[in-house]
């Protein structure tokens, strides 16, 4: 039973979809900057790492691109688009952590 309740807790929601980037991304590397497009410019994209649904980032305020910075984490992240029919396409920027 226990095991049943972890993996429904590391899973994302009916509806939305899994992206693993565990093991593609540089070591050490903090923040992913993702710039997204969505087409038609009304629609929203969602995005939050797996397991904290709470600590969604929606993307782009009648914006057609916008730029979203989110923490890295395992790698792995849930998204979920606000129209059925909606285009959308993300492009990951990465740049290491400064640190002063």
């Amino acid at each position: 039973m226990e095991k049943i309740l972890l993996m429904a807790a590391l899973a994302c929601a009916p509806g939305e979809r899994l992206v693993d980037l565990h093991g593609k991304l540089p070591p050490h590397l903090r923040y992913l900057d993702l710039v997204i497009s969505v087409e038609p410019s009304y629609a929203r994209f969602y995005i939050y790492q797996l397991g904290f649904p709470d600590s969604f980032q929606q993307c782009c305020s009648n914006k057609p691109t916008a730029v979203l910075r989110v923490p890295v984490g395992d790698g792995r992240f849930c998204i979920r688009q606000s129209q059925p029919q909606m285009k959308w396409q993300a492009r990951a920027l990465l740049r290491p952590d400064i640190e002063m």
